[in-house]
């Protein structure tokens, strides 16, 4: 915490002096020497950086075997380290483990490639992730304990999930509607592992982060897939009946995971999450039925999405998603003014139009959060136990 803030604190009489004094000493003792830790992080990075460029320069002169040796040593010595960490709190145990664990996970990652080049094999690059995921997984949900480890497995599940899509695309070029529907959904199946494990198990805001990551990886999909809806006809999917068939398994496979949701977590966020898959899941549909390339009809389709998440978020107390949900909504509408303009007049009044109701949305949204949002911000998820009334 600045000075400058507690001074401010001081001059508008909100704490005393004497509380003052004791802020700054509580603060003095907790303080983390951040300079000394940058010149070592990027001391660190520079050794890191001076070893892989001697390798990457002398790589061919190196036989395959002594490689794959030393990687896999680097693999054990990071493991190694990591259950040396394990019983430590504090820095150590916890920001560091999770530093070294991401190590682990990259260098596991790309022990596969190292493989495959030595011995010249080759494969679907869904095939090594898959394993990867397989063999990771347990090690990155049992330990991890921070963003960076959420963030890593949400990142590397939907890749996989992408990566095999985009090989099955090939080689069938027609996927049944019930594969696209379960590959899409694997955001869902995520957003429920952290409900799930975040409810009987520990480490909760851990599971917290997995959730968080899932569900905005989840909306930021169906967001893209109801712009690409009014851009073509058929939309993402395409148009030979794929598009209602795979809304109506989303629809079966979200509102089955929102009501899951809502029983795993009787809160405010479980009423929000269920919310946010349910209005998902009839907003997709009604997309993929009208299969409208119009410019209004697919921006109020837009807009009634982002508005359910825009409830959500009030009614748990997200109040920054709430302010990215305003933010969003305005942004449609200032390209719906120019999707909607045939000349520069016509472009000019759309923008007047839109401009003013950016303003009154606004200011409606920041009234309407200031009389049902709290006044501190909520992270997603932390709402208390008992706020589902």
């Amino acid at each position: 915490m600045s000075d400058r803030k507690i001074d401010i604190w001081l001059n508008a009489g909100l704490i005393d002096s004497e509380t003052a004094l004791r802020i700054r000493n509580y603060e003095a003792d907790r303080s983390r020497p951040l300079g000394l830790w940058s010149l070592i992080g990027l001391g660190t990075l520079a050794i890191g950086l001076g070893i892989v460029s001697l390798v990457a320069a002398n790589w061919d002169e190196i036989p395959g075997m002594v490689r794959l040796a030393v990687h896999g040593l680097l693999i054990a010595g990071t493991g190694a380290g990591i259950y040396l960490l394990q019983p430590r709190n504090g820095f150590l145990g916890l920001y560091l483990k999770d530093v070294l664990l991401f190590i682990l996970a990259v260098l596991g990652a790309t022990f596969f490639g190292h493989l495959g080049q030595v011995y010249q094999t080759s494969s679907p690059l869904w095939q090594p992730m898959t394993a990867w995921l397989l063999l990771f997984s347990p090690l990155l949900l049992l330990s991890g304990r921070g963003w960076l480890i959420s963030l890593l497995w949400v990142v590397a599940l939907l890749g996989t999930g992408i990566a095999h899509w985009g090989w099955y695309m090939q080689q069938t070029g027609n996927p049944s509607p019930i594969y696209i529907a379960t590959i899409t959904s694997l955001p869902v199946f995520a957003l429920l592992t952290g409900v799930f494990a975040k409810r009987f198990g520990s480490r909760g805001p851990f599971w917290m982060q997995v959730g968080q990551f899932a569900l905005a990886s989840f909306v930021g999909g169906v967001s893209l897939k109801l712009i690409a809806d009014g851009l073509s006809a058929g939309g993402l999917f395409g148009y030979e009946g794929n598009a209602e068939k795979i809304a109506i398994i989303h629809l079966v496979l979200w509102s089955a995971a929102a009501l899951l949701a809502f029983r795993l977590h009787r809160t405010a966020t479980g009423i929000s999450i269920a919310t946010i898959l349910i209005a998902a899941a009839l907003t997709s549909l009604i997309g993929s039925i009208a299969q409208s390339t119009e410019p209004l009809g697919n921006a109020i389709l837009f807009m009634a999405f982002w508005t359910a998440i825009g409830w959500s978020a009030i009614y748990s107390g997200w109040r920054n998603l709430f302010q990215v949900v305003v933010t969003i909504i305005a942004l449609r509408l200032i390209f719906l003014s120019f999707e909607l303009a045939s000349d520069l007049l016509s472009s000019g009044l759309g923008l007047i139009l839109a401009g003013i109701l950016t303003i009154g949305i606004s200011v409606a949204a920041y009234r309407f959060s200031k009389a049902f949002a709290p006044d501190t911000a909520q992270p997603l998820g932390q709402k208390g136990e008992g706020d589902a009334q």
